[in-house]
Protein backbone atom coordinates (compact mmCIF):
# COMPACT_ATOMS: atom_id res chain seq x y z
CA UNK A 1 0.00 0.00 0.00
CA UNK A 2 1.42 3.28 -0.86
CA UNK A 3 0.45 4.77 2.43
CA UNK A 4 3.30 1.73 4.04
CA UNK A 5 5.79 4.13 2.45
CA UNK A 6 8.16 5.24 5.31
CA UNK A 7 12.05 4.86 6.90
CA UNK A 8 12.14 1.68 8.88
CA UNK A 9 14.59 1.57 11.52
CA UNK A 10 15.85 -1.52 13.16
CA UNK A 11 17.71 -1.35 16.95
CA UNK A 12 19.58 -4.67 18.36
CA UNK A 13 20.95 -4.28 21.61
CA UNK A 14 22.53 -6.17 24.44
CA UNK A 15 24.85 -6.20 26.85
CA UNK A 16 27.41 -5.57 24.74
CA UNK A 17 26.01 -2.47 23.64
CA UNK A 18 23.38 -1.33 20.84
CA UNK A 19 23.62 -1.60 16.79
CA UNK A 20 20.88 -0.63 14.52
CA UNK A 21 20.22 -0.12 10.76
CA UNK A 22 17.71 1.39 8.57
CA UNK A 23 15.83 1.08 5.42
CA UNK A 24 13.74 3.05 3.32
CA UNK A 25 10.11 1.44 1.64
CA UNK A 26 8.75 2.82 -1.38
CA UNK A 27 5.53 0.91 -3.20
CA UNK A 28 5.22 1.04 -6.57
CA UNK A 29 1.76 0.92 -8.40
CA UNK A 30 0.72 -1.47 -10.29
CA UNK A 31 1.06 0.56 -13.32
CA UNK A 32 4.40 1.51 -13.03
CA UNK A 33 5.42 -2.27 -13.72
CA UNK A 34 5.06 -3.73 -17.01
CA UNK A 35 3.11 -6.91 -17.18
CA UNK A 36 3.87 -10.22 -17.48
CA UNK A 37 4.57 -11.78 -21.15
CA UNK A 38 2.03 -13.36 -22.88
CA UNK A 39 2.08 -16.52 -25.12
CA UNK A 40 5.63 -17.70 -24.29
CA UNK A 41 6.09 -21.08 -26.17
CA UNK A 42 9.18 -23.54 -26.59
CA UNK A 43 9.71 -25.47 -29.84
CA UNK A 44 13.00 -27.70 -29.81
CA UNK A 45 15.34 -27.24 -32.92
CA UNK A 46 17.94 -30.01 -32.15
CA UNK A 47 19.62 -31.86 -29.16
CA UNK A 48 21.01 -28.89 -27.86
CA UNK A 49 18.82 -25.28 -28.98
CA UNK A 50 15.24 -24.42 -27.89
CA UNK A 51 13.82 -21.82 -29.54
CA UNK A 52 11.25 -19.52 -27.84
CA UNK A 53 8.73 -16.44 -28.58
CA UNK A 54 6.30 -14.65 -27.15
CA UNK A 55 3.70 -12.73 -27.58
CA UNK A 56 4.61 -9.09 -28.41
CA UNK A 57 2.71 -6.19 -25.93
CA UNK A 58 1.03 -3.18 -27.22
CA UNK A 59 3.36 0.11 -28.22
CA UNK A 60 2.03 1.50 -24.08
CA UNK A 61 3.34 -0.88 -22.69
CA UNK A 62 6.78 -1.76 -24.63
CA UNK A 63 7.73 2.11 -23.85
CA UNK A 64 8.15 1.08 -20.44
CA UNK A 65 10.02 -1.73 -20.89
CA UNK A 66 13.93 -1.84 -21.27
CA UNK A 67 14.34 -5.56 -21.56
CA UNK A 68 13.43 -9.33 -21.11
CA UNK A 69 15.03 -11.86 -19.04
CA UNK A 70 14.49 -15.90 -19.67
CA UNK A 71 14.82 -17.79 -16.28
CA UNK A 72 15.63 -21.27 -17.20
CA UNK A 73 16.43 -24.77 -15.43
CA UNK A 74 16.33 -28.40 -15.60
CA UNK A 75 13.68 -30.57 -14.13
CA UNK A 76 14.14 -32.08 -11.24
CA UNK A 77 17.29 -29.54 -10.58
CA UNK A 78 16.59 -26.97 -7.43
CA UNK A 79 15.94 -23.45 -8.24
CA UNK A 80 19.44 -22.15 -7.09
CA UNK A 81 20.90 -23.54 -10.26
CA UNK A 82 18.55 -21.76 -12.49
CA UNK A 83 19.82 -20.14 -15.08
CA UNK A 84 18.92 -16.02 -16.77
CA UNK A 85 19.49 -14.97 -20.24
CA UNK A 86 18.45 -11.54 -21.17
CA UNK A 87 17.17 -10.60 -24.03
CA UNK A 88 16.33 -7.24 -25.85
CA UNK A 89 13.23 -5.61 -25.65
CA UNK A 90 12.70 -5.50 -29.92
CA UNK A 91 13.25 -9.57 -29.40
CA UNK A 92 10.45 -12.07 -29.18
CA UNK A 93 12.00 -14.76 -30.11
CA UNK A 94 14.64 -16.28 -28.78
CA UNK A 95 16.78 -19.59 -29.25
CA UNK A 96 18.35 -20.99 -26.12
CA UNK A 97 21.45 -22.67 -27.34
CA UNK A 98 24.25 -25.00 -25.30
CA UNK A 99 22.07 -27.72 -23.85
CA UNK A 100 22.20 -30.90 -23.31
CA UNK A 101 20.32 -33.84 -25.63
CA UNK A 102 16.99 -35.50 -24.25
CA UNK A 103 16.58 -33.28 -21.53
CA UNK A 104 13.68 -31.74 -20.52
CA UNK A 105 13.62 -27.50 -18.90
CA UNK A 106 11.75 -25.44 -17.56
CA UNK A 107 11.18 -21.74 -18.95
CA UNK A 108 9.45 -18.47 -17.34
CA UNK A 109 9.94 -14.85 -18.86
CA UNK A 110 9.99 -11.55 -16.93
CA UNK A 111 10.16 -8.00 -18.37
CA UNK A 112 11.49 -5.33 -16.45
CA UNK A 113 10.95 -1.77 -16.54
CA UNK A 114 13.50 1.18 -14.68
CA UNK A 115 11.27 0.55 -11.57
CA UNK A 116 11.17 -3.34 -11.35
CA UNK A 117 10.31 -6.80 -12.68
CA UNK A 118 6.90 -8.02 -14.11
CA UNK A 119 5.66 -10.88 -12.53
CA UNK A 120 6.67 -14.08 -13.81
CA UNK A 121 4.96 -15.26 -17.12
CA UNK A 122 3.56 -19.15 -17.41
CA UNK A 123 5.80 -21.31 -17.31
CA UNK A 124 6.86 -24.01 -20.15
CA UNK A 125 8.50 -27.25 -20.26
CA UNK A 126 10.43 -28.33 -23.02
CA UNK A 127 12.94 -30.82 -24.34
CA UNK A 128 15.20 -30.93 -26.46
CA UNK A 129 15.78 -33.48 -28.94
CA UNK A 130 18.23 -36.78 -28.28
CA UNK A 131 15.79 -39.56 -27.63
CA UNK A 132 13.80 -41.23 -24.39
CA UNK A 133 15.03 -41.26 -21.15
CA UNK A 134 16.67 -45.06 -19.72
CA UNK A 135 13.71 -47.55 -18.37
CA UNK A 136 14.30 -46.72 -14.28
CA UNK A 137 15.01 -49.24 -12.04
CA UNK A 138 12.78 -49.69 -9.26
CA UNK A 139 12.22 -52.47 -6.53
CA UNK A 140 8.91 -53.39 -4.38
CA UNK A 141 8.29 -53.43 -0.30
CA UNK A 142 5.14 -55.28 0.99
CA UNK A 143 3.56 -52.94 3.88
CA UNK A 144 0.87 -54.84 4.73
CA UNK A 145 -1.49 -57.01 3.26
CA UNK A 146 -3.10 -54.46 1.04
CA UNK A 147 -0.45 -51.90 0.27
CA UNK A 148 3.03 -52.16 -1.69
CA UNK A 149 5.75 -49.60 -1.86
CA UNK A 150 7.46 -48.78 -4.75
CA UNK A 151 10.53 -46.89 -4.94
CA UNK A 152 12.97 -46.50 -7.99
CA UNK A 153 16.09 -44.66 -8.95
CA UNK A 154 16.38 -41.14 -10.18
CA UNK A 155 18.05 -40.32 -13.41
CA UNK A 156 21.77 -39.45 -13.12
CA UNK A 157 21.58 -36.20 -14.56
CA UNK A 158 18.55 -33.90 -13.82
CA UNK A 159 16.54 -33.32 -16.74
CA UNK A 160 16.96 -36.53 -18.62
CA UNK A 161 13.35 -37.32 -17.60
CA UNK A 162 9.99 -35.19 -16.95
CA UNK A 163 8.43 -37.73 -14.70
CA UNK A 164 7.30 -41.24 -14.05
CA UNK A 165 4.33 -43.14 -14.55
CA UNK A 166 3.24 -45.97 -12.81
CA UNK A 167 0.87 -48.53 -13.69
CA UNK A 168 -0.34 -51.99 -11.90
CA UNK A 169 -2.74 -55.31 -12.48
CA UNK A 170 -3.83 -58.09 -10.35
CA UNK A 171 -2.08 -61.24 -12.05
CA UNK A 172 -2.81 -63.30 -14.54
CA UNK A 173 -6.06 -62.01 -15.94
CA UNK A 174 -6.95 -57.98 -14.74
CA UNK A 175 -6.49 -54.85 -16.26
CA UNK A 176 -3.87 -52.21 -15.67
CA UNK A 177 -4.61 -49.61 -13.30
CA UNK A 178 -3.10 -46.17 -13.41
CA UNK A 179 -1.36 -44.87 -15.15
CA UNK A 180 -0.16 -42.56 -12.02
CA UNK A 181 2.08 -39.70 -13.02
CA UNK A 182 4.89 -38.50 -10.77
CA UNK A 183 7.29 -35.51 -11.53
CA UNK A 184 10.77 -36.15 -12.08
CA UNK A 185 11.73 -35.10 -8.30
CA UNK A 186 9.63 -38.10 -6.85
CA UNK A 187 11.11 -41.52 -6.49
CA UNK A 188 8.96 -43.50 -4.15
CA UNK A 189 5.15 -44.12 -4.16
CA UNK A 190 2.74 -46.21 -2.20
CA UNK A 191 0.03 -48.40 -3.67
CA UNK A 192 -3.10 -49.07 -1.77
CA UNK A 193 -6.47 -51.20 -1.49
CA UNK A 194 -5.03 -54.10 -3.01
CA UNK A 195 -6.49 -57.32 -2.24
CA UNK A 196 -4.50 -59.95 0.40
CA UNK A 197 -3.08 -62.82 -0.67
CA UNK A 198 -2.85 -62.05 -4.70
CA UNK A 199 0.00 -60.93 -6.84
CA UNK A 200 0.45 -58.07 -8.63
CA UNK A 201 2.73 -56.83 -11.75
CA UNK A 202 4.07 -53.30 -11.34
CA UNK A 203 4.98 -51.09 -14.13
CA UNK A 204 7.10 -48.16 -14.14
CA UNK A 205 8.22 -45.80 -17.18
CA UNK A 206 9.96 -42.74 -17.03
CA UNK A 207 8.94 -40.02 -19.77
CA UNK A 208 10.41 -36.80 -21.71
CA UNK A 209 9.14 -34.34 -24.08
CA UNK A 210 10.38 -37.16 -27.15
CA UNK A 211 8.27 -39.48 -25.27
CA UNK A 212 8.81 -42.94 -22.77
CA UNK A 213 11.69 -45.13 -22.03
CA UNK A 214 10.99 -48.55 -22.22
CA UNK A 215 8.92 -49.95 -19.38
CA UNK A 216 10.64 -51.54 -16.08
CA UNK A 217 8.29 -54.28 -14.56
CA UNK A 218 8.22 -56.44 -11.41
CA UNK A 219 5.93 -59.42 -9.95
CA UNK A 220 5.07 -58.71 -5.81
CA UNK A 221 3.11 -60.98 -3.62
CA UNK A 222 0.84 -59.89 -1.15
CA UNK A 223 1.65 -62.05 2.03
CA UNK A 224 -0.87 -62.83 4.79
CA UNK A 225 1.12 -60.66 6.97
CA UNK A 226 3.03 -57.91 6.09
CA UNK A 227 5.58 -57.92 8.71
CA UNK A 228 6.01 -61.71 8.63
CA UNK A 229 6.71 -61.45 4.75
CA UNK A 230 9.00 -58.27 4.39
CA UNK A 231 11.12 -60.56 7.10
CA UNK A 232 10.97 -63.20 5.49
CA UNK A 233 12.20 -61.71 2.15
CA UNK A 234 14.94 -60.56 4.17
CA UNK A 235 16.04 -63.40 5.62
CA UNK A 236 15.05 -65.59 2.24
CA UNK A 237 17.84 -63.23 0.37
CA UNK A 238 20.30 -63.67 2.72
CA UNK A 239 20.08 -67.22 3.09
CA UNK A 240 19.88 -67.92 -0.58
CA UNK A 241 23.03 -66.22 -0.82
CA UNK A 242 24.71 -68.59 2.00
CA UNK A 243 22.87 -71.65 0.61
CA UNK A 244 24.16 -71.12 -3.14
CA UNK A 245 27.83 -70.49 -2.07
CA UNK A 246 27.41 -73.80 0.17
CA UNK A 247 25.63 -75.59 -2.13
CA UNK A 248 28.11 -74.51 -5.29
CA UNK A 249 31.15 -75.51 -3.24
CA UNK A 250 29.29 -78.52 -2.21
CA UNK A 251 29.21 -79.78 -5.60
CA UNK A 252 33.04 -79.14 -6.59
CA UNK A 253 33.72 -81.30 -4.27
CA UNK A 254 31.31 -83.87 -4.55
CA UNK A 255 32.56 -83.94 -8.44
CA UNK A 256 36.11 -84.36 -7.37
CA UNK A 257 35.46 -87.12 -4.81
CA UNK A 258 33.48 -89.09 -7.54
CA UNK A 259 36.00 -88.35 -9.98
CA UNK A 260 38.84 -89.48 -7.47
CA UNK A 261 36.63 -92.88 -7.09
CA UNK A 262 36.30 -93.80 -10.72
CA UNK A 263 39.69 -93.14 -11.40
CA UNK A 264 40.70 -95.32 -8.17
CA UNK A 265 38.04 -98.04 -9.38
CA UNK A 266 39.53 -98.08 -12.85
CA UNK A 267 43.02 -98.70 -11.82
CA UNK A 268 42.09 -101.40 -9.26
CA UNK A 269 40.20 -103.55 -12.00
CA UNK A 270 42.83 -103.00 -14.50
CA UNK A 271 45.72 -103.74 -11.59
CA UNK A 272 43.45 -106.80 -10.53
CA UNK A 273 43.22 -108.15 -14.52
CA UNK A 274 46.36 -107.71 -15.39
CA UNK A 275 47.33 -109.74 -12.09
CA UNK A 276 45.73 -112.90 -12.57
CA UNK A 277 45.80 -113.13 -16.33
CA UNK A 278 49.82 -113.01 -15.14
CA UNK A 279 49.02 -115.87 -12.70
CA UNK A 280 47.25 -117.65 -14.99
CA UNK A 281 49.66 -117.55 -17.92
CA UNK A 282 52.76 -118.03 -15.61
CA UNK A 283 51.18 -121.34 -14.10
CA UNK A 284 50.41 -122.92 -17.69
CA UNK A 285 53.83 -122.04 -18.89
CA UNK A 286 55.91 -123.22 -16.14
CA UNK A 287 54.12 -126.28 -14.07
CA UNK A 288 52.92 -129.58 -15.33
CA UNK A 289 52.31 -132.89 -14.15
CA UNK A 290 55.18 -135.77 -14.36
CA UNK A 291 54.26 -139.24 -15.99
CA UNK A 292 55.09 -142.07 -13.53
CA UNK A 293 58.24 -143.77 -14.29
CA UNK A 294 57.95 -146.99 -12.55
CA UNK A 295 54.98 -148.90 -12.27
CA UNK A 296 54.55 -148.59 -8.33
CA UNK A 297 54.33 -144.77 -9.12
CA UNK A 298 51.51 -145.96 -11.63
CA UNK A 299 49.99 -148.35 -8.77
CA UNK A 300 49.75 -145.48 -6.31
CA UNK A 301 48.21 -143.20 -9.31
CA UNK A 302 45.29 -145.18 -9.42
CA UNK A 303 44.75 -144.26 -5.65
CA UNK A 304 44.04 -147.77 -4.59
CA UNK A 305 45.74 -149.88 -2.73
CA UNK A 306 46.95 -153.48 -2.54
CA UNK A 307 43.71 -154.07 0.28
CA UNK A 308 41.31 -152.42 -1.72
CA UNK A 309 41.80 -149.60 0.23
CA UNK A 310 41.86 -145.56 -0.79
CA UNK A 311 45.16 -143.95 0.02
CA UNK A 312 46.54 -140.16 -0.53
CA UNK A 313 47.43 -139.50 -4.16
CA UNK A 314 50.50 -137.61 -4.40
CA UNK A 315 50.75 -135.59 -7.72
CA UNK A 316 54.40 -134.42 -8.42
CA UNK A 317 54.65 -130.69 -10.21
CA UNK A 318 58.32 -130.81 -11.76
CA UNK A 319 58.81 -126.67 -12.95
CA UNK A 320 58.95 -126.65 -17.16
CA UNK A 321 60.68 -124.42 -18.91
CA UNK A 322 64.32 -123.53 -19.96
CA UNK A 323 65.07 -123.75 -15.86
CA UNK A 324 65.52 -127.29 -15.49
CA UNK A 325 68.05 -126.83 -12.70
CA UNK A 326 65.22 -125.37 -10.45
CA UNK A 327 65.91 -127.39 -6.98
CA UNK A 328 62.58 -127.54 -5.54
CA UNK A 329 59.66 -129.96 -6.07
CA UNK A 330 56.07 -129.51 -4.92
CA UNK A 331 53.88 -132.43 -3.98
CA UNK A 332 50.05 -131.90 -3.84
CA UNK A 333 48.41 -134.88 -2.08
CA UNK A 334 45.04 -135.74 -2.86
CA UNK A 335 42.95 -137.61 -0.02
CA UNK A 336 40.17 -139.89 -1.32
CA UNK A 337 37.19 -140.94 1.25
CA UNK A 338 36.76 -144.74 1.77
CA UNK A 339 32.86 -143.94 1.87
CA UNK A 340 32.38 -142.27 -1.66
CA UNK A 341 33.59 -145.86 -2.95
CA UNK A 342 32.01 -149.08 -3.72
CA UNK A 343 32.29 -151.94 -2.09
CA UNK A 344 33.40 -149.99 1.07
CA UNK A 345 32.46 -150.17 4.43
CA UNK A 346 33.19 -146.83 7.25
CA UNK A 347 32.34 -149.57 10.56
CA UNK A 348 35.22 -151.99 9.58
CA UNK A 349 38.59 -151.79 10.16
Amino acid sequence: MSEDEAIYQCIAENTAGTNQASARLAVSLATELPDSPQGLKATPLSKTTLQLSWTQPPVEVTDSIIGYVLHIRKMGEPENKELQEAVSKTTYQHDLTNLEPATTYSIYLKAYSPVGASQESSTVVATTLGGVPTPPAFFTKVVNVTSVQVLWELPNKPGKAEGFRLSYRRVPHGDFQGPVQMSCHTNIHTIAHLDPGAVYEVKLVAYNGNGESDCSKRLVSLAEDGTTAKASAGEESRCNCRETEGSLAGMVVGIHIGMACIIFCVLFLMFGYRRSFLCRKGTQDRWSVPRGEEGGHHAHSNGISKHGVPHPQAIELVPQGQNQAFPTQCQVLIEQHSSGLPGTDAGTG
